[in-house]
């Protein structure tokens, strides 16, 4: 796919920006030599052990360059991104850093293997960007249609994943159910999107009722993700972002 783009430098690496993301808010602090997230990059950089990193939706692959280096030897970073622009940006990411510990589909995540729209511009026009979901009908704005499958799938039952990072817009109920099995092996930390008090509550439960063997546990709130830990015997902590 041709796109016009610019690269961007942090401490990390590169990073391909298309030209029609210029106003986004990760493009933006990139073009400044930022790094979005900080303090969750760094704790994933420090937690993973061993293991495999899941995270997704890519975007650009803004968390590439910091998670890839941070793998042990012989572990990966298993990413999935739908949006064709978003998906090409990342690849090109990947290929700018030399990045080879990385697995990437160009798909979206969720309960079942299905065909969704994903939307990427409201009615009206305006576009989502990074901020593309997955909805029920094509007629929601502009959309495509995308394959959807379970984490599961891109997650073979030999490996060890220690950490579960999803950013997909809505849609995290239905990609942690096609995570069952990844999650109930390998027992991750889970990186949710969760800045309100019943995001956090809602998902502890949902945690909580589809695994109760794991006794997940909301540990900590950091910039705008709650940390979920199997077993964790401390309360959700008060950190802000």
């Amino acid at each position: 796919m041709d796109f016009d783009h610019r690269v961007c430098v942090n401490e990390y690496g590169f990073y391909c920006v298309p030209d029609d993301y210029a106003k986004r808010e990760i493009p933006k602090i990139l073009e400044q030599a930022g790094v979005y997230e900080p303090r969750t990059l760094l704790l994933m950089q420090n937690r993973c052990g061993t293991g495999d990193i899941v995270s997704g939706g890519a975007f650009i692959g803004d968390f590439f360059p910091a998670l890839s280096r941070a793998l042990a030897p012989g572990s990966r970073l298993i990413s999935f991104e739908p949006n064709p622009l978003s998906f090409a940006a990342a690849q090109r990411t990947i290929d700018l850093n030399g990045l080879e510990n990385i697995a990437f589909a160009a798909v979206a995540v969720g309960e079942k293997e299905a065909r969704l729209h994903l939307q990427l511009a409201r009615t009206g026009g305006s576009a989502t960007a990074a901020r593309a979901r997955l909805v029920d009908s094509p007629d929601q704005g502009e959309s495509i249609e995308v394959e959807v499958v379970p984490l599961d799938h891109l997650v073979t039952p030999d490996r060890d994943v220690s950490i579960l990072h999803l950013d997909v817009e809505g849609h995290e109920k239905e990609a942690l159910l096609g995570a069952r099995q990844t999650i109930t092996r390998s027992r991750p930390m889970i990186i949710l999107e969760a800045e309100r008090p019943w995001q956090r509550n809602m998902y502890l439960e949902f945690l909580n009722t589809q695994f109760p063997d794991l006794a997940y546990r909301c540990c900590g709130m950091m910039e705008r993700n709650a940390f979920f830990l199997s077993g964790c015997d401390g309360t959700m902590a008060a950190a802000k972002g």
